[in-house]
């Protein structure tokens, strides 16, 4: 059975960032840095506006994360709030180019490619994940795993109760949108109908 996570996000600066890190150090469980590299996918041309995806439910990326590379699929609205299904399948790394060659030729070409410094934290079971994406942008997901859906809004006070502990602000909706907006203007926009996964590839690889 597949997994829903229950997930709420938030911006921070960098010194909300260092701040937070600092606080999760005293009162959390570290658990691990990880280096992450996202191709994530969209049907279609990628839009200016996010807004336009809203409806979206299908969320394909292919990512390596410290040498660990997979194929993960989450099904369900995006957003500041939300509970998804999620499908991860483990691919060898020497398999990520075959995976992106067969994304293209099924039709799943235009994409975006970001990277990210993440470190995880668990505080009262739930998965603090305090992100620098591009080297520029801060933010937050606190999380939880439940394989029961009918559980997501009592998971979710329990997230933004923790969260409220370490004095981090969940988005709204279109603070949301509006973030993930300035952050895609620094991500590598990509259609592999045109560009040279091969050839881009070199750009990060370090990640291979």
């Amino acid at each position: 059975m597949a997994n829903i996570e229950v997930e709420v996000r938030g911006e921070l600066t960098k010194d909300s960032y260092n701040k937070v890190i600092s606080e999760l150090n005293k009162k959390a469980e570290y658990v691990k840095d990880k280096e992450r590299l996202t191709i994530a996918y969209y049907r279609g041309k990628i839009p200016k506006d996010v807004r336009e995806t809203s409806n979206e439910e299908v969320d394909l990326r292919v990512r390596v994360t410290g040498r660990n590379a997979e194929i993960i699929l989450k099904h369900g609205l995006w957003g500041a709030k939300d509970n998804r299904t999620e499908i991860p399948v483990p691919i060898a790394l020497e398999d990520f180019d075959n995976s992106v060659e067969l994304l293209r030729l099924i039709g799943w070409n235009n994409c975006l490619i970001a990277t990210a410094l993440t470190k995880v934290f668990n505080y009262k079971g739930i998965e603090f994940a305090i992100v620098i994406q591009n080297n520029k942008h801060y933010y937050f997901e606190a999380e939880k795993i439940t394989s029961n859906k009918d559980n997501a809004s009592e998971i979710h006070k329990e997230i933004e109760k923790a969260c409220q502990e370490f004095g981090l602000k969940p988005h709204t909706q279109e603070g949301f949108y509006d973030f993930i907006n300035k952050m895609n203007e620094d991500v590598l926009i990509c259609d592999f109908n045109q560009d040279s996964w091969k050839e881009i590839k070199k750009k990060y690889k370090e990640f291979f």
